[in-house]
């Protein structure tokens, strides 16, 4: 299965917090993301630079794998820095609803990112959400490793995925090097060999008319029940909720209690949610 690498450019592709590395060098950069977040953090304009090495973004680029972004630069800010990254054109860019426009996400500097943690939760559904309408592994190179922790409590809420979702945490004081690249290099290697997850054809639910997929256990499948007929939205509504009525003719399929579809999801009298 092949894989997608997913990388940030602070801290990986661009090092922070220590001396420049060798075969780096620093590059004015225009940013509107970071023009913004200067603005309200420095009392005098204040330029951007980034310390990149060519080399770096080759041998990334070179992975048997799908390079994709995850940045606040637009890809019209960044092609002037095509040589400097060596790339012949830009990567896609993973969509950020909502951290999109968030220059400085730095959990390890709170004085100047106080929000990092709350914003760093967003990206990381920004990310699972993405993950989970792609089945494939998808490996998170990041600076620092907040990242890890988010994407286990990602998991556990409500973004599942087909493919793993990989976590990989860089010293943004050195940024991406041989080791990284070697390690992720393993991973796709071992992605590779995972199977292709089987084609879902979804079916047309009987009440409403959708058509749609879920993912549980890691596998895709149609949200449509085989029995009843309908997608649990439909005939599986919560005991306040006005909106929905019974079932109809499955009614008798119903718990009289919490009026959820035996059939579908079972009776959740017993779950605290209710």
């Amino acid at each position: 299965m092949r894989s997608y690498i997913a990388v940030e450019i602070d801290g990986v592709l661009s090092p922070y917090g220590g001396p420049a590395s060798a075969g780096h060098t620093v590059h004015d950069v225009e940013s509107a993301a970071w023009r913004d977040w200067a603005a309200m953090v420095y009392p005098r304009p204040r330029g951007l630079r980034l310390a990149l090495d060519p080399a770096v973004g080759r041998a990334l680029a070179d992975l048997p794998a799908d390079l994709v972004l995850v940045s606040s630069y637009a890809p019209g800010e960044l092609v002037p820095l095509l040589p400097a990254l060596g790339w012949d054109a830009v990567p896609p860019v993973v969509p950020l609803r909502h951290t999109g426009a968030v220059h400085y996400l730095r959990p390890d500097d709170p004085g100047r990112s106080p929000d990092a943690e709350s914003e760093l939760r967003w990206r990381t559904e920004e990310i699972a959400s993405w993950a989970q309408t792609h089945d494939r592994p998808v490996a998170w190179v990041r600076a620092g490793d907040h990242h890890e922790r988010e994407v286990r409590s990602a998991a556990r809420r409500m973004y599942g995925t087909v493919g793993p979702l990989l976590p990989y945490a860089v010293d943004p004081a050195a940024g991406l090097t041989a080791g990284d690249l070697q390690a992720l290099r393993a991973w796709v290697r071992e992605m590779d060999g995972l199977p292709e997850p089987a084609p879902v054809a979804p079916r047309r639910c009987r009440d409403c008319a959708a058509r749609g997929t879920v993912v549980l256990d890691g596998r895709r499948v149609d949200r449509v029940h085989a029995e009843c007929g309908s997608c649990c939205e439909c005939y599986c509504p919560a005991p306040a909720d006005d909106v929905f009525l019974p079932c109809g003719d499955l009614a008798r399929q119903q718990c009289p209690d919490c009026r959820c579809c035996q059939v579908c999801v079972g009776c959740h009298c017993d779950d605290e949610r209710w």
